[in-house]
């Protein structure tokens, strides 16, 4: 309740052209709260509230998924982090998760809040929807705009990872084992050798010539590690533990001149960021997209969330 005061002339005789009046000051009661809502209106705020909360629900769940997912996957962002010697990518799916699992108790936080019409509650959930909201709408944004910054920056990491640590003082260092086992894995699993480029590249089965494993001739000989061989046939010479009068490769420096089916084994030419490369894209389109999306419903919530807000009473 506010007290308002109101100007009046009171005219002191019953002349109404007597120019002679007093001032006078009277105070009245005005009720400060807004003309309350139709019943029904509000009812459809709530319902429709309650229908952007459902489906933010799911999509905090889905962002919870797709973080387990993208860090738990064979060709992952755990993965990734391991080839590449650094937890960037792991950093972003654990990031994903905790941002799912927070949406998902802000979400269920609204939904207690309408459901009983507790204003307090309903208070929390706008200030957490707020910065939630507009945070995971850039993170989106950002997500596309930087997908091929991202990636560029991967290929140059896996270079160095290779050139560097891979084979490269694993009895001392943890982090150069782990970059060594992923690389043999990966290598195994998506048949490739080297990070990028074809056969006639000198980042792809040749970077290993001037990595430090083999620099400092910790290669036994080989001239590229046996992962990036098919099989067990003709080993020795695809790794060019043995020579061979043709002069192929690995030995032979590209570009490689021969008919690759003439050679009696089977060298991984392929580099791995190629062929790892489309999954780093569609994981980053997935996340972009996820996060957009639920980003709009987040806000269009939160515009609910404030006209229901006002609507109920400060007891609340």
């Amino acid at each position: 309740m506010r007290l308002t005061r109101r100007l009046l002339w009171r005219l002191s005789s019953q002349d109404s052209t007597s120019s002679e009046g007093i001032m006078a000051y009277e105070l009245y009661d005005l009720d400060d709260d807004p003309k309350p809502l139709n019943p029904s209106v509000i009812r459809s705020i709530r319902f429709a509230l309650l229908i952007f909360l459902l489906i933010v629900l799911v999509g905090a769940i889905s962002i919870f998924g797709i973080g387990i997912w993208t860090l738990e996957a064979e060709y992952g962002n755990k993965q990734i982090s391991d080839l590449i010697g650094a937890q960037l990518y792991k950093v972003d799916s654990y990031l994903m998760i905790i941002g799912g699992a927070c949406i998902v108790v802000v979400t269920l936080i609204g939904i207690l809040g309408v459901m009983k019409g507790y204003r307090c509650l309903l208070g929390l959930h706008l200030g957490l929807l707020a910065f939630m909201s507009v945070m995971l709408f850039v993170a989106g944004i950002l997500a596309y705009v930087l997908v091929s910054e991202l990636e560029d920056k991967v290929r140059d990491k896996m270079e160095d990872a290779v050139v560097d640590r891979y084979g490269y003082d694993l009895k001392t260092s943890s982090t150069n084992r782990v970059v060594t086992r992923a690389w043999d894995d990966v290598q195994k699993s998506f048949e490739c050798c080297g990070v990028y480029g074809g056969e006639d590249s000198e980042s792809s089965w040749y970077i290993y010539q001037r990595s430090k494993w083999f620099t400092e001739k910790l290669n036994n000989g080989s001239y590229v590690p046996a992962s990036c061989c098919k099989g067990s046939v003709n080993l020795d010479k695809c790794t060019g533990y043995s020579n061979t009068s043709a002069g192929h490769p690995p030995r032979q420096k590209p570009p490689i001149n021969d008919d690759p089916s003439t050679r009696g084994y089977t060298l991984y030419t392929e580099g791995c960021f190629d062929v790892l490369d489309p999954y780093m894209r569609r994981t980053g389109i997935t996340i972009g997209t996820t996060a957009l999306v639920v980003g709009i419903f987040m806000l269009i919530e939160l515009v609910l969330s404030i006209c229901l807000y006002r609507t109920l009473p400060d007891k609340m």
